[in-house]
């Protein structure tokens, strides 16, 4: 009898301190997947067709990269690649980088979680360009040449690749990461006096475009994307994005 009181007793014990409540609540942040490998990717971008009185009335155009790896990285067996689009077409064409005033070989190391900023000439120094490692591209707002980010061109990230088809300075490379895509088609936007500033691409399930917005890639994401429509996935995009004329610069550099 003792040793049924003392079984009793255990049991009761152990059953109190369980409960069948279930906790049904999703994760405050979702966790958007990388999918592939960690490399070096395009972190962070902005766009300006006007200029930003609160960044020293300048068009702060750059693009931040970001190494991703737990190592450090080879920049020389990276590139820049700027496109600007063809403003009486809308539809999807080719990547091309004919000459290098369109593209840049880079060169240096990279450490481990560590961002390597690239920016136009044309941006305020204490803003951008006292944060940056590459000044790059053209002194005059001309959106056909880099590094003129008026939200109707597109950039790429290319990696010295065997099997890479595109031809820099006579080494073969691949596309790895892109911001926009002149292999998507645009949208045509209205509200602006250029024309051709009405050509944009829309980001992700918002109503945001991609011109004057400073643009930033989810933190969860790793490993490059050379498919735009993929990192700009409608409900996943990979890319947070700030309002219309409201830069944001103080993460420049940082991750």
């Amino acid at each position: 009898m003792k040793k049924n009181i003392l079984k009793y007793t255990l049991a009761f014990f152990i059953l109190a301190g369980c409960t069948s409540k279930l906790d049904f609540t999703a994760p405050v942040t979702p966790v958007t997947p990388t999918g592939g490998t960690a490399d070096l990717i395009i972190s962070e971008v902005s766009t300006a067709i006007n200029t930003d009185k609160n960044g020293g009335g300048k068009r702060n155009h750059y693009v931040e990269l970001y190494n991703a790896t737990t190592s450090s990285i080879d920049l020389s067996n990276y590139a820049i690649g700027y496109q600007a689009t063809d403003s009486t077409n809308l539809n999807s064409i080719p990547w091309s980088f004919p000459d290098t005033t369109v593209f840049k070989q880079l060169s240096g190391s990279l450490a481990a979680s560590t961002c390597f900023v690239i920016a136009s000439p044309q941006a305020d120094t204490p803003t951008v360009l006292s944060k940056s490692q590459l000044i790059w591209g053209d002194a005059a707002a001309n959106p056909s040449k880099p590094l003129s980010l008026s939200g109707n061109s597109a950039i790429a990230l290319l990696k010295k690749a065997d099997t890479g088809t595109v031809i820099l300075g006579g080494i073969k490379y691949a596309i790895i990461d892109v911001f926009c895509s002149p292999l998507v088609a645009r949208i045509k936007t209205t509200g602006k006096v250029s024309v051709r500033n009405n050509y944009m691409w829309p980001i992700g399930d918002t109503t945001n475009d991609t011109r004057n917005r400073t643009f930033w890639r989810v933190p969860t994401v790793t490993a490059p994307q050379a498919d735009w429509n993929i990192s700009n996935a409608v409900g996943n995009s990979q890319w947070k994005v700030s309002k219309d004329k409201v830069w944001d610069y103080t993460n420049i550099g940082s991750r």
